[in-house]
C-alpha cells in the first residue's frame, strides 16, 4: 500500500500532530480496487471514511432503478459521516474511481473516543455538523439553478415543448440524498444553526484547556 501523509490532506490541515496520530491508530487504512463499492445505498452504515488516496464517485438510483452519478469526491474528502450519528441506511453508493485508499473510523471506535473526551472525536463532531450544513445548502442551490435554467429553456422554445430534464433529475437526486441523511425538509434549512450540545466543548476549547496533543 502506498504511504499516506495525512498532513497533506485539506480536511486535516488544522489537526495537531497528536490528533493525526490518534486518527491513524483509530482509523486503519484500506486499499480498494477500481469499481469497488465502499458504501452501498440502502445498507446500514457502520463507519465514516476519509479518502486518503484517489477519488470516489457518489451514485444514487432513480425510481427506475438506474444508477446516476451525483458527484466525484477528491482526496481528503470525508464521506459516510452520518454513520457516526445513527445507523440509518446509506443514502447513496460510494464507488472507488480507480485504485483508492481510505481510512475507516467505525462508530464503535468513535463512541469510545467520545467517552474519553478525545479532541479528535470533538473535532469530528464539528466537521460532521458543518459539512452537513454545507451539503444541504449546496444541494438546494444546485437544484435552484437547474430548475431556473430549465424554465429559461422552456420559455425560449416558445412552444411549450419539454426540454431534457436529465440535469433536473440529477439535482433532485442530490437533494434527496442530502435530506434523507439528515431527516430534514427544504423548509428547515433557513432556520438551521450549528451549535455544540449542551455542556460539550468544541475541539478548539478542549485544546485550549488541556494543551495541544
Amino acid at each position: 500500500m502506498a504511504r499516506i501523509n495525512l498532513r497533506t490532506l485539506p480536511s486535516l490541515r488544522d489537526y495537531s500532530n497528536g490528533e493525526l496520530k490518534v486518527l491513524a491508530s483509530a482509523a486503519p487504512a484500506r486499499e480498494y480496487p477500481d469499481g469497488y463499492d465502499i458504501c452501498e445505498e440502502g445498507q446500514a452504515g457502520r463507519g465514516c471514511y476519509l479518502l486518503a488516496i484517489g477519488s470516489v464517485d457518489i451514485l444514487k438510483k432513480t425510481e427506475e432503478g438506474i444508477e446516476q452519478k451525483l458527484a466525484t469526491l477528491p482526496e481528503g474528502a470525508i464521506f459516510g459521516q452520518m454513520a457516526l450519528v445513527d445507523r440509518s441506511p446509506r443514502s447513496a453508493t460510494v464507488r472507488a474511481n480507480g485504485k483508492t485508499v481510505a481510512l475507516e473510523l467505525t462508530r464503535d471506535v468513535f463512541e469510545h473516543l467520545l467517552r474519553a473526551r478525545s479532541p479528535l472525536a470533538l473535532r469530528f463532531q464539528e466537521q460532521i455538523a458543518v459539512q452537513g450544513v454545507r451539503q444541504l445548502r449546496t444541494a438546494t442551490e444546485k437544484l435552484t439553478a437547474i430548475l431556473a435554467e430549465r424554465e429559461r429553456k422552456q420559455q425560449e422554445s416558445g412552444d411549450g415543448d419539454e426540454v431534457d430534464d436529465s440535469h433536473t433529475r440529477t439535482g433532485l437526486l442530490t437533494v434527496q440524498a442530502a435530506l434523507s441523511e439528515w431527516d430534514m425538509s427544504l423548509d428547515d434549512l433557513d432556520d438551521m444553526q450549528v451549535s455544540n450540545p449542551a455542556g460539550m466543548m468544541s475541539a478548539q476549547e478542549s485544546k485550549q484547556r488541556s494543551g495541544a496533543w
